[in-house]
């Protein structure tokens, strides 16, 4: 009896284990079908906010990474510009240096031409009431500088003459000053006048004969008659010649250009540009008179 109950234990047992088993993965069966069902739930719950932040994302980090390339840009173009500026400073110096050396190339080739003394100087000041009237040079008495010294430009063209002289420095006229007055001719027909300034650019050759032969384009150049510059410096060109006023009371001249007019109207254009002179040569002067 005992041996026949220890084998229906036995077997009891086994299908006891089968049975659990079996239920087991029933459950795990179920519990993993329950899981899938509420993840499904939730993943569609859940999936319209994920993309809608997603997206929100998408765009937040598509707008900053575009406004930081925007930055980049801005700071580098503003470095540009601040380096096309620094070097636009350097050329504007680097042509104004050249320009200057020219100047005193010319100078000193003109110094060397001319025969009588002269002494170079810059100019370190201008008459700004009557901008094309006065010159402050940097050369005085203790360089050597004459009253009545002829001034002329790197181009060998009369500026002036020194009417005042310091220690330090010469006061230059203008030709442009009304008050100044050179004597000239017209280098083509050596008609002669004098050459005065009107307060402007432009010069005047007056006390020309209408009989003279003058025309447009004519050079000028000092003529020695007034004993204070020498003869030959380049003055002007002629840029209008006209009749001149008739005589009150004259008699008709048939010769004349004019009727009665003794003297043509003649209008020059300066060979150099007083308010833009930068150096100049101071030449002996033929008088020292006071």
């Amino acid at each position: 009896m005992e041996m026949f109950s220890r084998p229906a234990g036995s077997v009891a047992i086994l299908v006891g284990l089968l049975l659990g088993f079996f239920i087991l993965m029933s459950y795990q069966a179920n519990r993993a079908e329950t899981i899938s069902v509420v993840e499904g739930t939730v993943h569609t719950l859940t999936s319209p906010a994920h993309r809608a932040v997603s997206a929100i994302w998408l765009t937040v980090s598509g707008t900053w990474q575009r406004y930081m390339g925007l930055v980049g840009a801005s700071s580098q173009s503003s470095r540009m510009r601040e380096r096309n500026a620094v070097l636009e400073r350097e050329n504007s110096s680097l042509q104004e240096a050249a320009r200057e050396n020219a100047r005193l190339r010319r100078l000193l080739s003109l110094r060397e031409r001319i025969v009588s003394p002269s002494l170079a100087g810059e100019i370190i000041g201008r008459d700004v009431s009557h901008v094309y009237q006065g010159l402050t040079v940097n050369r005085g008495s203790w360089d050597g500088a004459s009253r009545n010294s002829p001034v002329v430009a790197p181009n060998g063209a009369l500026v002036g003459r020194v009417v005042h002289v310091t220690g330090m420095s010469s006061m230059v006229q203008a030709l442009t000053d009304p008050e100044s007055a050179v004597g000239a001719k017209v280098v083509r027909s050596d008609a002669r006048g004098v050459v005065h300034g009107v307060g402007g650019p432009i010069l005047e050759l007056a006390y020309v004969n209408s009989l003279q032969d003058v025309k447009n384009g004519d050079l000028v150049v000092t003529s020695g008659d007034d004993g204070l510059y020498p003869a030959g410096i380049p003055i002007g060109r002629v840029s209008r010649v006209a009749q001149g006023s008739p005589v009150p009371g004259s008699p008709p001249m048939a010769l004349a250009r004019g009727e009665g007019a003794l003297f043509l109207e003649i209008s020059l254009n300066p060979l150099v540009e007083v308010r833009r002179v930068d150096y100049v040569l101071l030449l002996s002067p033929l008088t020292h008179g006071e």
